[in-house]
Order: structure tokens, then C-alpha cells, then sequence
């Protein structure tokens, strides 16, 4: 690694705050109507206008809008990511990442004693909360493209139900019933969660929403109900500690049926817990605000296997854009 990127590195939280902001005060879907300069843009959101053409300056260098003649506009990739209207805007976790960039301030408390930085509720206590855990993990699978690609290659050749456990806002369902027109599914979610699915299930899937029933489930505590043909996690795993998913993984193999498949999606590690990078310092993260970790596939497979499961299998997803991959394994 040369000086350059470590640098980079080092002095990347102010390109993560310069884009947070912006994406907060609305400057995205201000310039999405019309190209503007400084002083408007200032006016229009009520800031002041040295700050902004600075602010608007940065953003521009990092190559999310562009200057002439004094006036600022979309680039092809901010009008894609960035404006609120677009059916891949990321701006939900931006604004996600942009609540809990003061949670990262306690990194160093967080090492020195081993506890999360804030109480590991999943976002269930405040409804804002809620509402922003959940509109960040739609935002950010719908702006990469996870579900899409899940369900165009997960083969779920001879099972018509399966059940999405934790499965937040719905993205992943709803894209596996678009895919599968015979498929009846399920979400296994906490109360907050699913009355944030129902409507942004209501407003955005409404074609497949009859085939959705929407359970009241908190698998820390409940037997998940069955059985099913096929059970399916993404991003759970890493909220829990080592023996948590264990427990879990023997719910879902008595929640399934016979020949039913458990479908896991996370950051799958190397042996050592280095790789992906994304996964390693996602794992900070997951330190800071919850009991959990990023794991390896041999710990995933070992919980499989101890409760039984067979034809245990990963598949990577491909990098770029994805910095996960699949878990597949069968109860006989």
C-alpha cells in the first residue's frame, strides 16, 4: 500500500460526511429538476451560501456532481443512487450510516471494554429507528441488486412455500414470488419490522403481497413455524453470537420439511476472518451495535451440521458489486 491510499483510508470519513450531508439537507433532489448555482442552491435549502459552494465543490471532486459555469449537476451515477425517486437510491442507507456516525466515535471504548456502543435492540425500541434500519437494508438490496440476482439463480425447483427469517422490508421475498409465480411465502419478523414491511410491501409490491403472510416472530425466543419447503437469512447471522445461530439453526431445521432447504446470505469469511475487507470492517459495525460478527463458512457449516443438515454448500456471489455469499444446505 503506497502513502496515496493509506491516506485515503485514514481520511475517509470526510468523504463519507460530505456525501451524508448532502444527501440529507436534499441537494440530490434539488439539482434532479434543475441545474442551479451556489447561491440558489443555498436559498432553496436554507443554508448558507458559502458553505454550500463549498460543500457542493467536494462533492462535485468526488465525482457526484458536476460544474460549468457555476452551475451544479447530476451525474449519471448520483441521478441513479441519490435522488429519493429513483428505484435504486441508496440514500436511505446513506442517511442510515449518517444516524449512527456518532456510534463510530466509541470505537475505542468499544475495543477496550468488548460491549456494543449502543443497546443491540435491532432498532425495535424508537419507531424513527425502525423505520430507518429498515428503509436502509431495502435501499441498499434494492441500489446493489442482491435480490434480483438471488432470485434469478437460488434454484427452488419443487418447493411452493418458503419463509424469510428476519426478513425485514420484504426485498428478497418479493423478488423470489416475482420469480417463482407458483412460490408462497412468509416473513418471520418482529412487530415494529413488519408494520414497515406491510406498507412499503403495499406500496411497491402490491402484485405479489397476496402471497406474503406477514407472521409476528422473534426467533430468539419462538419455535419458527412450519413446515415449510425452504427457509431463507440474510444479513441475521451476524447479528448473533456463535451459539445463538446455533440454537437458530435447530429451529429451522424442525421448521422445515422433509428435503427442505435453509438458505443463509451473509459475509462468509475466510478462516481467518480477513476476507472480504468488506466483511471485516463490516464486523466493526456489527461490534459497536450488536452481540455479533461477521463468521466463516466452517463455523456456518458446523452449526449445520451438528443438527443434522447435509449437501452443505457455498456459493460466492460476484465481486463487484457483491461482497457476500449463499449457504445452502438440506434436511433429509
Amino acid at each position: 500500500m503506497n502513502f496515496a491510499d493509506l491516506a485515503g483510508l485514514a481520511g475517509g470519513h470526510a468523504e463519507a460526511r460530505a456525501i451524508q450531508v448532502a444527501v440529507k439537507l436534499g441537494i440530490f433532489d434539488l439539482l434532479a429538476r434543475e441545474p442551479l448555482d451556489a447561491a440558489a442552491i443555498a436559498r432553496a435549502l436554507r443554508c448558507d451560501e458559502r458553505a454550500t459552494e463549498m460543500l457542493s465543490n467536494a462533492i462535485v471532486a468526488l465525482g457526484l456532481l458536476a460544474k460549468t459555469q457555476g452551475r451544479y449537476e447530476l451525474t449519471e451515477s448520483s441521478r441513479r443512487y441519490l435522488v429519493s425517486s429513483s428505484a435504486e437510491y441508496l440514500g436511505a442507507m446513506i442517511l442510515f450510516d449518517e444516524a449512527l456516525f456518532a456510534t463510530w466515535a466509541n470505537l475505542e471504548e468499544t475495543i477496550r471494554n468488548g460491549l456494543p456502543a449502543r443497546v443491540p435492540d435491532m432498532y425495535q425500541s424508537r419507531r424513527d429507528e425502525t423505520e430507518r434500519f429498515i428503509g436502509a437494508m431495502d435501499s441498499l438490496t434494492r441500489a446493489r441488486g442482491d435480490a434480483e440476482w438471488v432470485a434469478s439463480h437460488l434454484d427452488l425447483n419443487g418447493i411452493d412455500t418458503i419463509a424469510d427469517v428476519g426478513g425485514g422490508p420484504g426485498t428478497y421475498i418479493a423478488a423470489l414470488l416475482r420469480h417463482s409465480p407458483r412460490l408462497r411465502a412468509a416473513i418471520y419478523d418482529l412487530p415494529a419490522t413488519l408494520d414497515v414491511a406491510r406498507r412499503i410491501l403495499a406500496e411497491r409490491e402490491p402484485l405479489v403481497m397476496s402471497r406474503i403472510d406477514l407472521r409476528e416472530v422473534d426467533y430468539l425466543r419462538d419455535e419458527l413455524p412450519g413446515p415449510v419447503g425452504a427457509l431463507f437469512m440474510s444479513n441475521i447471522i451476524h447479528s448473533e453470537d456463535a451459539s445463538t445461530n446455533a440454537r437458530l439453526m435447530e429451529k429451522c431445521f424442525r421448521a422445515l420439511g422433509s428435503g427442505g432447504l435453509v438458505v443463509i446470505k451473509d459475509h462468509i469469511m475466510n478462516a481467518e476472518l480477513t476476507e472480504p475487507r468488506a466483511g471485516a470492517v463490516f464486523s466493526l459495525y456489527l461490534m459497536l451495535t450488536t452481540r455479533g460478527r461477521d463468521y466463516s463458512f466452517e463455523e456456518v457449516a458446523g452449526w449445520l451440521r451438528g443438527v443434522g443438515f447435509v449437501d452443505i454448500r457455498r456459493e460466492r456471489l460476484p465481486s463487484p458489486p457483491f461482497t457476500s455469499s449463499i449457504i445452502i444446505a438440506r434436511k433429509l
